[in-house]
């Protein structure tokens, strides 16, 4: 009873100090809605693509299942049981190809990404629809008009060709009319990798272009509709029982686009964290607001203990106040942060990759909402504990003197409750609890560094024999004093710092390595799907043109794995850096002599003239995120034959150096005799290179041509994407330390008007006063630049070398800018606190005093 009415009294004397007004809690609230709102936008928005991913299921998988396979065809056994065992079936195959205008000899040529359907009431699209302009059914734009069956296109294709809709084009050795453009593919993410434009026509025009022979890089894909009670699980588990040996994979609509998915949930992940950091950050803000407020009411405090209030009393009525400032930062937060998503979708459009299902989404806003009020509540704690047990008379006396008690050891009990529970709410953000753990984990670490280097700059700074500039001796007393903002100021414009300065290293790092590690002799192309019978005279084509040269010519054919050492892939552990290679099919080939550079990390080099067991040589950071070595043996699926094959070698592949590498080379002996294919890759000087692709992409129409230079556009362009995602979260971190910065100059401000005022009567000049300031500021941001370049810099280096598997580049123009507008923008945000008190007359001021 009694502990209800001290809560009662409390909130009424709470409400009357919330009833003065806001003032002095403008970075309290900014800091708080800025990090909420970026926490809940992040979270509202992933998980708005997430769920329109789900809507969208079937129609992006393209049925309720998908039966997919690589370079070879189901047979006809597996045909009758998918037809017998759904609805409806239907059959789409993709491949690259050449397609060039009528004229062969003077005509354009280009690189298409080929999809064949079976347009028509029971074909393609299953689900969702094809939209085309002008405005006609799929059967209707692919059928054959005077002899020459239709196609329909990407708007993007007429421009390289210089074509127009009802041009004759040439595919293999067939022709196709082009009579209409997509402007919305059902089954296709946007933004998706792609090193052409589209092109659709029917599967009866694609075998009649001669494309499809034995070993071509083709995937197929068999869609199914199947009745609405179907048990999809148990339908999958009875098609592996009908073929246990088949070499497909099955995909149920549960499962569709899993890549768009993880990307979703780990950028949102990545992105959630950043926000997480900016309002740590702004929780110094929040300490900061409190402190400075509770120093104000130092005589307030003092009177009602003086009238009997207890340090009970006392806690409880700023708690309740500081709890209604966070409550209201945390709801405008949540506004802003629960718009993110309808901002982005009205600003990106089609340009996101699933369409976004737009409404409000209790969990993200409860997690932010959580981690708002948490942060406030770590951040308060410690400057309310300390105001609520010192005696009335010492309160009096800080007035001159800060107060310096630590808070009592139950207090100390329940900020540590606070800390645990906001680290438990981060991790608690999404399934990858080990990145989480790292992000969490550096930084703090981080944030302790830059602490403990204010701690460590004011220890080194009292140790200075006193210079005889005043200016200097002035900004050096200022950054020493008790209750200054030096640890305040490092550590926020250092978290933010060290944010910007890792994207830009990590960004220029990868930037720079596109551009610097292509090596002299680089290809100009890669020529994909040589018949085995066109080798020779493709080789003899090169070496028939000046200023051209073929580098390397490799046969291949597809594969998956199947197992590891005898446990099956599905069973097995795997590292995430190594999930690409156990996901879908792989390009294999095979070598008798070991490639010239090759280094081997472990086993030896098989002879020239091998016959024996299967062999074959692995990437090493591959054998390392399966976790096998020499000795071992890997299980795959090649064209439906199992293959055991024992690790004679480890190699170290250098992925930059554009050239024609395989994870898995094998031995003489184990793939000669199936269906595969050759890739070339070849150099021309660039005055030869227009001449050696007409002359491939002419003479071999089904030889597909990829130029270099437009693969690595696209990836520059997929890399920008990611990148400026980050660029904005950087900005919102610099932001938060932006608003801690400008609340610790505020903080500050009514002691730098009284210092300002008596510096003036003593006889110090508006200069003098200016300098000293400018150099005090100068002084902490050039440290705190510094150290945020020395981290910001290692955690780059740990994102390209670990997380992305690169190698390191160091960008000192990079860090050397940022680093510099940080300096300024200290010094800036100094002056214009100082400018403010310059303007005072020391008449009013001293008698306030």
């Amino acid at each position: 009873m009694i502990e209800s009415a001290t809560w009662q009294l409390a909130g009424r004397l709470a409400w009357r100090e919330l009833r003065a007004g806001l003032k002095g809690f403008r970075i309290f609230l900014a800091c708080l809605t800025l990090g909420v709102a970026t926490i809940a936008g992040v979270g509202s928005l992933s998980t708005a693509l997430i769920a329109g991913l789900k809507d969208n299921a079937r129609t992006l998988l393209g049925g309720d299942a998908e039966v997919r396979l690589s370079s070879r065809d189901i047979t006809a056994e597996q045909r009758d049981y998918l037809l017998s065992n759904s609805r409806e079936l239907t059959r789409v195959r993709q491949l690259r190809a050449m397609v060039g205008t009528t004229a062969a000899g003077a005509g354009r040529r280009t690189l298409v990404e080929l999809k064949a359907v079976s347009p028509g009431d029971t074909g393609y699209p299953l689900y969702g629809q094809l939209l085309l302009e002008p405005a006609q059914s799929l059967a209707q734009a692919l059928a054959e008009r005077d002899g020459v069956p239709g196609a329909v296109i990407e708007a993007t294709l007429l421009q390289r060709l210089g074509a127009k809709l009802g041009d004759v084009v040439h595919l293999g050795a067939s022709r196709l009319r082009l009579n209409a453009t997509i402007t919305g593919e059902p089954d296709r993410v946007a933004g998706s990798f792609g090193l052409g434009p589209r092109l659709m026509l029917s599967n009866r025009s694609l075998d009649q272009s001669g494309l499809v022979r034995p070993g071509s890089l083709v995937r197929y894909k068999y869609r199914l509709r199947l009745a609405p009670e179907t048990d999809l699980k148990a339908w999958q588990d009875d098609l592996g029982w009908a073929f246990p040996e088949a070499a497909w994979r099955v995909y149920l609509f549960g499962d569709a686009q899993p890549s768009v998915r993880r990307f979703i949930d780990r950028l949102g992940i990545f992105l959630s964290l950043v926000g997480l950091t900016a309002l740590i950050i702004g929780g110094i803000g929040v300490g900061n607001t409190v402190q400075s407020y509770l120093a104000g009411k130092t005589a307030t405090i003092a009177t009602l203990k003086c009238l009997g209030a207890g340090s009970g009393l006392i806690f409880r009525i700023f708690l309740l106040e500081i709890g209604a400032l966070a409550l209201i930062g945390v709801l405008a937060g949540l506004a802003l942060g629960a718009l993110v998503p309808y901002g982005v979708v009205a600003a990106l459009g089609e340009a996101l990759p699933v369409p976004a299902r737009l409404t409000l989404y209790a969990g993200p806003l409860a997690l932010a909402a959580g981690c708002g009020l948490l942060t406030a509540l770590a951040f308060a704690l410690w400057p309310l504990s300390r105001a609520r047990d010192v005696p009335a008379a010492s309160l009096f006396r800080s007035l001159v003197a800060p107060l310096g008690r630590l808070p009592r050891k139950r207090d100390l009990v329940l900020l540590a409750l606070v800390v645990a529970a906001l680290v438990a709410l981060a991790l608690l953000n999404g399934q990858h609890v080990v990145f989480s753990r790292v992000f969490v984990a550096g930084t703090a670490l981080a944030l302790l560094a830059f602490w403990l280097l204010a701690r460590l700059l004011v220890a080194a700074l009292r140790r200075l024999p006193r210079p005889s500039r005043p200016a200097l001796r002035l900004a050096l007393a200022n950054l020493t004093r008790p209750g200054a903002p030096t640890p305040s100021i490092v550590v926020s414009l250092g978290a933010g710092l060290t944010v910007l300065i890792t994207v830009a290293l990590v960004e220029g790092n990868l930037a720079r390595q596109v551009a610097e590690r292509i090596p002299e002799r680089a290809p100009a192309f890669f020529f994909i799907d040589i018949q085995p019978d066109q080798v020779a005279p493709f080789e003899a084509a090169i070496a028939e043109l000046s200023g051209a040269e073929l580098l390397q010519r490799l046969p291949t054919l597809r594969g998956r794995l199947a197992g590891i050492d005898g446990v099956p892939v599905s069973e097995a552990k795997i590292d995430p850096q190594a999930e690409w290679f156990t996901q879908g099919e792989r390009g294999f080939t095979y070598l008798a002599k070991m490639p010239a550079g090759t280094e081997l990390t472990a086993g030896k080099w098989w002879p020239e003239d091998y016959s024996g067991p299967p062999l074959i040589s692995l990437d090493a950071r591959i054998a390392a995120g399966i976790d096998v070595g020499v000795g071992e043996t890997l299980s795959f699926n090649v064209l439906g034959r199992r293959i055991n094959a024992q690790i004679a070698n480890l190699r170290v592949i250098d992925w930059s150096r554009m050239r024609l590498n395989f994870a898995v080379i094998f031995a003489p002996g184990t793939l000669e005799g199936a269906p595969q294919v050759h890739v070339a890759a070849a150099t021309a000087e660039p005055a030869r290179e227009e001449v050696l692709y007409g002359a491939i992409t002419q003479r071999f129409p089904n030889i597909s041509a990829v130029r270099v230079r437009h693969v690595l556009e696209t990836v520059t362009q997929l890399f920008e994407r990611i990148v400026a995602a980050t660029r904005v979260m950087a900005v919102v971190t610099l932001a938060a330390g932006l608003l801690v910065l400008a609340g610790a100059v505020a903080v500050g401000q009514r002691r730098r008007l009284h210092e300002a005022v008596i510096l003036k009567v003593l006889g110090a000049t508006r200069r003098d006063v200016l300098s000293a300031h400018v150099l005090e500021f100068a002084i902490l941001g050039l440290v705190t630049a510094l150290v945020a370049a020395l981290i910001g810099s290692i955690a780059a280096w740990s994102m390209v070398t670990v997380v992305m598997a690169g190698e390191w580049v160091f960008t000192p123009l990079a860090v050397a800018l940022t680093a510099a507008g940080g300096l300024a923008v200290t010094v800036a945000f100094g002056l214009i606190g100082t400018w403010r008190t310059l303007g005072q007359r020391p008449a009013p001021v001293l008698r306030e005093q």
